[in-house]
């Protein structure tokens, strides 16, 4: 009984997992060619899928509280052993591809804004201080002694 439901919940994670990488290499190309009308329509599929997967999650908790798959490996026979093992793997390398996509992904976006921003910065003038300051001194102010003393 465990075992089949520990199966299906990696079965099931694992899935989750291809879709949210599927859904960000799609954001990838997304990203490259800027459209932000698609970005948007992929962020809310993204966070559609992440709600599924943090449900997938809350089910782990209930039925298996206390229990890690390596308790349920050491309570199976090989087959059973063998299928769970190949899930697990399949599982955390999935994972890895996925965090190496999620980098990429963020990086292309950190690049749009430093663009993005530069862009801005090169469209708009250069503001000069619209408020009296006193940067000029007078130039017809002499603090050293007149040449023409007035006493005499």
């Amino acid at each position: 009984m465990e075992t089949a439901q520990m199966t299906s919940l990696l079965e099931r994670l694992l899935q989750s997992h291809t879709d949210l990488l599927t859904l960000g290499e799609r954001k990838t190309e997304v990203l490259k060619s800027g459209d932000m009308k698609s970005l948007d329509v992929l962020l809310k599929e993204e966070d559609l899928q992440v709600k599924k997967l943090q449900q997938i999650e809350k089910e782990r908790l209930v039925k298996f509280a206390n229990v890690t798959l390596g308790d349920v490996l050491e309570q199976v026979e090989e087959p059973e052993k063998v299928r769970l093992l190949n899930l697990q793997n399949r599982l955390i390398d999935i994972y890895d591809v996925l965090k190496n996509r999620n980098q990429l992904n963020q990086g292309l976006l950190e690049q749009s804004l430093q663009y993005v921003n530069m862009s801005l910065s090169m469209m708009q003038p250069q503001s000069e201080h619209v408020t009296y300051n006193q940067t000029k001194k007078n130039l017809y102010k002499n603090n050293a002694a007149s040449l023409f003393d007035s006493k005499a």
